[in-house]
């Protein structure tokens, strides 16, 4: 298999939890879907003292989405921060590292909220 595709999740809320543990607990399946192996790199929170729904490995959890976005191994970030107004500024600083996104937050999409 080739490189692994390094993720990094900004939220980790209910739906965020979900996705850390399905890209935990289904690695194999998923890299066999992927053809290469799907890497959770960084997970962005407000409070990283907070339980989590998901057993995250240690050093993942952090504040500080400058971090994962300066982190090589990061290619993909995925929005999971609800609202528009860090969720917009994570995205651009996203693309703006040359990451690629994704979210399925339909009111940052619509542009509602505010600038």
């Amino acid at each position: 298999m080739s490189e692994p595709l390094g993720i990094a999740l900004v939220g980790c809320g209910t739906v965020g939890g979900g996705v850390a543990k399905l890209l935990l607990g289904h690695a194999d399946r998923l890299a066999a879907r992927a053809g290469r192996p799907l890497a959770l790199r960084r997970v962005v929170v407000r409070d990283p003292h907070k339980p989590r729904a998901a057993d995250l490995p240690a050093g993942v959890v952090s504040t500080d989405l400058a971090a994962a976005l300066a982190d090589p191994q990061v290619h993909v970030v995925c929005e999971l921060a609800g609202g528009t107004t860090f969720a917009r500024r994570a995205v651009l600083d996203a693309l703006a590292a040359g990451k690629h996104v994704v979210t399925a937050n339909k009111a940052l999409l619509a542009g509602h909220g505010p600038e």
